[in-house]
């Protein structure tokens, strides 16, 4: 947020605040370092901001620093920012020498910079400090606890590196390149911050497109300066990808691709994106609309600004200076996965998915190479990066275009979209046809029918794209493994999805819980939109087919919760609910969480003697699951352990417990009973979180006494209790 106070923070006074800092963080960790010191002159004549000398009796300087406003690229400006300091470095046989802005530290070798080698071995390492836009805002809480926690990193590796504990680090080539393109995101988005702001001041349409185009990514949108900095950074973001695309699909096929070039003479933004343009239509003849097609947010990227200009032809010349076929999918994938910091797709709605929940949830829904798979609402397409390994490794024989004809996702939102293209294309760019199946799309608004998609109106729908080639889509009516992350949107939120659409809580009811004009549901309109996606999905799965989602535990014990296991008795076979007592999967999501798998089975009695399984995890999944490898033998390894645990999940037929978990199996038949209400006739639903949560003992009576229950609404009065409504108070 802007800061309004009039006493503004100089670059000078906030070295300061770094000083003061980077003095407590020494003193705390009792490091025999000197203290750092601000704008000391040596025999140059000439001021750093700050020294640090090597210890405390020591006058010799072992690190300097030159800071910058964080609008100021660290990475170019060589001859106002890197040689000076070189220079001063240098003169004081300083060691190392640091460049910041306040959101970047670059930490650089002087001998190594005098030795004029690769500027990846130049750099020591980068610290990421924080997100600042200005610097008036250097003491708030968020951005003083978070750069002092990244200033200690800094300093604890410097110490430990000089006297010798640990070996200098090496910045891969990869990390270097990662830290370059976040810098060009951050200077982008400051330029096209303002510029939006100022434009929705001056522009009424602008400020209802900008507001349409919010409701199109099921954003709120308030008109406020976070909003306008948050299209600013999808729009950076989203340029970004489509130069470093287009550059990595080039250097795999130059014949087909030229080398992305601008003339310097160039200064109007529309001229530049017509020039950008006219590459990325030539990467639309082989496809890929989804990353190179032009929406709202688009438009944005190129105004009439000198500085947004300059800073594009920056990163085009930056893109240049690498050889992206040289440095193999695996790194380009990295690159690509990492250029969004992990807070980064919180604000985008894209919360990141644990690799290890992914392999589980995978594991326990794939049964064959073949399967075919669709995450309905895939977001970057981690669900889908991980199925494609798994297919791969399941038979090495398949073809990267034999994988992806079984691999379908969607997503209601472009940026997402987009980047589920990417990912899945980056296996293998040098086949011609490298086609992820990516639907940008509602998915409560794709067309089913009583036995599946409606594959002709599908069809119709996305064959053409914007290079006017159609390309023949053959969906699947049906699916043999639905699996994801469904938004975590709870009921008071459903309607704001679609501010301008007071009926979509209602249309989107309608489209989840009907098949042919038949009901087939009852949900709560209290009920999250992850409850939606498993009554729709439930369409498009084929008999015997998997489900496996990671979602919101609420459904489990509250009563907006009983329609959606009244669904889940009467449609599915419950395989497994498993809960985590001490790990929250999803850090960067303020909600608790369970994996839920399922089976689709029309036969009754098959369902009723189908054991339920409740999973109660005692210890992180990566106490009994390795860490994912790029290495294909230890990635062989993680699968087996994976299968191991989903083989004993499913065997025991009665109460397992160890260190690592706890098993409760239960007919799926008493679960419905349990829920069922003789008098009206009907299932009301029941508490299944007591079968993950419960202590020990509850078990050990359950087994013992449970012909010895009644229910408490058979002896007294139960009512619910009043709810004041006031959730946002509270």
């Amino acid at each position: 947020m802007k800061n309004t106070d009039k006493t503004h923070i100089t670059e000078r006074s906030a070295v300061a605040i770094l000083m003061s800092w980077m003095r407590e963080i020494i003193e705390r960790n009792n490091l025999d370092l000197g203290l750092p010191i601000v704008e000391t002159a040596g025999k140059d004549n000439k001021f750093p901001d700050m020294e640090i000398y090597e210890s405390r009796r020591s006058e010799d300087c072992l690190c300097l620093f030159e800071a910058k406003r964080p609008n100021f690229d660290v990475f170019e400006h060589e001859e106002e920012l890197k040689e000076p300091a070189r220079q001063k470095a240098t003169k004081r046989n300083a060691k190392y020498f640091a460049l910041l802005n306040f959101r970047k530290l670059v930490w650089f070798d002087t001998a190594k910079v005098n030795a004029m080698l690769p500027e990846e071995q130049q750099i020591v390492q980068t610290y990421t400090l924080s997100d600042l836009t200005n610097l008036d805002d250097l003491e708030t809480t968020r951005n003083r606890e978070r750069i002092k926690r990244n200033l200690e990193e800094f300093l604890l590796k410097l110490y430990n590196v000089h006297t010798g504990k640990e070996p200098e680090p090496q910045i891969p080539v990869d990390e270097l390149l990662i830290n370059k393109l976040q810098e060009k995101i951050n200077l982008l988005t400051h330029y096209y911050s303002q510029i939006i702001e100022d434009k929705c001041a001056e522009d009424a349409n602008f400020l209802q497109n900008l507001a349409k185009w919010f409701y199109d990514q099921s954003w709120n949108f308030a008109g406020s300066y976070d909003d306008f900095e948050k299209a600013a950074r999808q729009a950076s973001y989203l340029l970004v990808n489509k130069i470093l695309f287009y550059d990595t699909l080039q250097n795999k096929r130059p014949n087909d691709l030229d080398p992305l070039e601008i003339p310097n003479g160039l200064t109007k933004g529309a001229k530049l994106q017509e020039q950008l343009q006219g590459y990325f239509n030539d990467a639309l003849q082989i496809d890929y609309e989804n990353v190179f097609n032009v929406d709202f947010v688009d438009e944005l990227a190129f105004p009439d600004s000198r500085e947004v200009i300059e800073e594009i032809k920056k990163l085009v010349a930056l893109l240049s200076r690498y050889n992206l076929a040289e440095l193999g999918f695996d790194i380009i994938g990295r690159i690509f996965e990492r250029l969004i910091p992990a807070e980064e797709r919180h604000n985008f709605g894209q919360c990141f998915t644990d690799s290890d929940v992914v392999d589980l949830i995978l594991k326990f829904c794939l049964k064959h190479e073949s399967d075919k798979t669709l995450d309905p609402s895939c977001g970057s397409g981690t669900f889908l990066v991980r199925a494609y390994q798994h297919k791969k490794l399941m038979n090495k024989r398949l073809t990267h275009e034999e994988i992806l004809e079984t691999i379908w996702g969607n997503d209601i939102a472009k940026f997402p979209a987009s980047l589920s293209i990417i990912n899945l294309a980056i296996n293998d760019l040098s086949v011609d046809r490298n086609y992820p199946n990516i639907i940008k799309e509602d998915f409560f608004n794709i067309k089913v029918g009583s036995d599946g998609i409606d594959l002709e109106a599908w069809r119709n729908s996305v064959a053409q794209t914007l290079s006017g080639k159609e390309r023949k889509l053959v969906y699947p009516k049906q699916f043999d493994a639905i699996v994801g992350n469904p938004p975590y949107t709870r009921q008071e939120e459903i309607a704001e999805l679609a501010p301008e659409d007071i009926e979509y809580k209602e249309n989107l009811i309608k489209s989840a819980v009907k098949v042919g004009g038949k009901k087939i549901a009852e949900l709560s309109k209290r009920a999250g939109i992850h409850a939606f996606f498993f009554v729709h999905g439930w369409k498009f799965l084929r008999e015997g087919g998997r489900f496996g989602f990671i979602v919101s535990n609420s459904w489990l014990d509250t009563d907006y919760g009983r329609g959606l296991q009244e669904f889940f008795l009467k449609h599915y076979k419950i395989v497994a609910i498993i809960e985590s007592k001490i790990e929250r999967w999803f850090s960067e999501a303020d909600v608790n969480t369970c994996i839920v798998i399922l089976e689709k089975c029309s036969d009754q009695k098959e369902r009723d003697q189908n054991l339920a399984r409740f999973v109660y995890l005692k210890k992180p999944l990566r106490s009994f699951i390795p860490p994912t490898s790029d290495q294909k033998d230890e990635e062989v390894k993680r699968q087996h352990a994976i299968e191991d645990f989903c083989d004993t999940v499913l065997t025991h037929r009665k109460i397992y417990e160890n260190d690592d978990f706890r098993i409760y199996p239960i007919l799926q038949s008493e679960l419905y009973e349990e829920g069922f209400d003789e008098e009206a006739k009907k299932y009301t639903g029941a508490k299944w979180g007591k079968y993950l949560r419960a202590p020990e003992i509850f078990f050990e009576i359950l087994e013992k006494y449970k012909d010895k229950f009644v229910e408490l609404k058979s002896i007294a009065k139960v009512q619910r209790g009043f709810t004041t409504g006031a959730n946002d108070f509270f």
